[in-house]
């Protein structure tokens, strides 16, 4: 767990979760990223138990240079990830330790989560729980929760994998993205983390720089299935197919989004980089989003956009974009 100037309350009940968990036999490795601050320092040695090690940066690393020194730090076979203001459930480790035990095949096991704090408070995540599903969703997102994580630390040495340090947020990703090369992912269906949001939280203070990053990412995995996009297809790609605050009030851009996850999609048919069917879903899911979206924000339909889709969509989902836009327009 690394630890940066956090809140007093909020680190001293991440400790305690981890402290509290059914699995006995593992040691807490907390490192300070902010070394000028004293109380923090003071925090984690009022705890007297054995199994805290406790070390400082001399300088601060950022969040992604501090998860590499973890790495380098703790001497075990599973490493399990801990951010410093959320809560762990207190059979987490007992289950994944229990999961990687009986599927060796798995380098990186995450969990569901429940959002809590500020703001998303009742918000339940449970994401894709199988290696083929979880492989097809790195071009539209994170698809294992970073702080939910378990990883074999013996994959991560032997394959040279690091955290990207050029990454504020993306270091996760790029890191899963990375093991998905060389071992399959999973993700555990039980809600076994609660995740805090707050208004602090980088996502929220670095959001150019962040999609920045991601924009970065989407070159880079275009360029390493060989899926060529022009100026503008990219565009669409990072602003709206791929991104969930963009709002489609044209036709001409939701037809575009349309064309364009239908040219990833037929590449992958064509080259079969990933899944064919699990990848075909990923992009129907966000082909559905964004349907809706211009429901929404647009005010249209999206029947004449989806015509020579190739892209297999739920009737059901589509049906609900027609709903929702006789309720936008006042029809209901």
């Amino acid at each position: 767990m690394p630890i940066y100037q956090t809140s007093a309350e909020y680190l001293r009940e991440a400790i305690d979760s981890i402290l509290a968990q059914s699995y006995k036999d593992y040691e807490f490795i907390i490192l300070n990223d902010s070394p000028k601050n004293p109380d923090l320092k003071a925090m984690v040695e009022s705890y007297t138990d054995r199994r805290i090690r406790y070390y400082e940066n001399a300088k601060n690393l950022g969040i992604a240079g501090s998860y590499n020194r973890l790495l380098e730090l703790a001497n075990c076979e599973y490493a399990a990830m801990m951010n410093h203001d959320d809560i762990s459930h207190p059979d987490r480790i007992k289950l994944q330790v229990e999961y990687m035990d009986a599927h060796p095949e798995i380098g990186v096991l995450g969990t569901a989560f429940k959002k809590f704090g500020e703001i998303n408070r009742f918000k339940t995540v449970i994401n894709k729980v199988d290696d083929a599903s979880i492989r097809s969703l790195f071009l539209f997102k994170v698809p294992l929760h970073h702080p939910t994580v378990m990883f074999r630390r013996k994959l991560i040495i032997e394959n040279n994998i690091h955290y990207n340090t050029n990454y504020i947020s993306l270091n996760d990703r790029q890191l899963f993205y990375d093991i998905s090369k060389v071992s399959k992912l999973a993700n555990l269906p039980q809600v076994l983390y609660k995740y805090r949001f707050h208004p602090q939280m980088a996502s929220k203070i670095f959001k150019p720089e962040v999609f920045v990053e991601k924009c970065n990412f989407h070159t880079m995995w275009l360029d390493e299935h060989n899926v060529k996009l022009n100026g503008q297809e990219k565009y669409i790609l990072d602003y709206y197919a791929t991104y969930g605050r963009c709002q489609i009030r044209e036709y001409k851009i939701l037809k575009q989004v349309v064309e364009v996850l239908n040219k990833i999609n037929d590449a992958n048919k064509e080259n079969h980089f990933l899944p064919e069917a699990e990848f075909a879903d990923a992009c129907s899911h966000y082909l559905v989003k964004r349907c809706l979206n211009a429901a929404l924000y647009g005010k249209f339909a999206s029947t004449r956009a989806l015509r020579g889709n190739t892209i297999p969509m739920d009737s059901k989902l589509v049906k609900l974009c027609n709903i929702l836009l006789a309720w936008r327009q006042g029809a209901l």
